[in-house]
């Protein structure tokens, strides 16, 4: 993946530096490169970005879709349809993004949770 560093964003982003910045943006973790870049994006920029990653996401969702067979379609619709009708507005889907084992928690934040030891074991 191409890499921008601070030094060569310019006062006008062209396409393919909002590109590659969007991309950026889009990796987890975060990396070091994007935090310096986004230290030097405007606002305005920093808009441009955000718009340019929300395009790439889009392109991604329908050539995600344009490879599916009918098959795979169908079973993608069935699986939407069944999530919809069961769907309540009282429902609690979790923490999004948090991690729910002691290894995730471990390759999210390099540590064990308070009250574990290095090794993961209770305290």
């Amino acid at each position: 993946m191409k890499r921008i560093k601070p030094e060569e964003i310019t006062e006008n982003l062209s396409e393919e530096q909002l590109e590659v910045l969007a991309e950026m943006l889009d990796e987890e973790p975060v990396s070091k490169d994007w935090i310096e870049c986004y230290k030097k994006l405007t606002d305005s920029q920093l808009f441009q970005v955000h718009n340019k990653r929300g395009e790439l996401i889009d392109r991604k969702e329908k050539e995600r879709l344009n490879a599916m067979t009918k098959e795979e379609r169908k079973k993608e619709n069935e699986k939407w349809r069944i999530w919809y009708e069961n769907l309540s507005p009282n429902d609690f889907h979790g923490n999004m993004g948090e991690p729910v084992t002691l290894d995730e928690y471990k390759s999210k934040y390099g540590v064990y949770p308070y009250g574990y030891d290095e090794n993961g074991n209770k305290l």
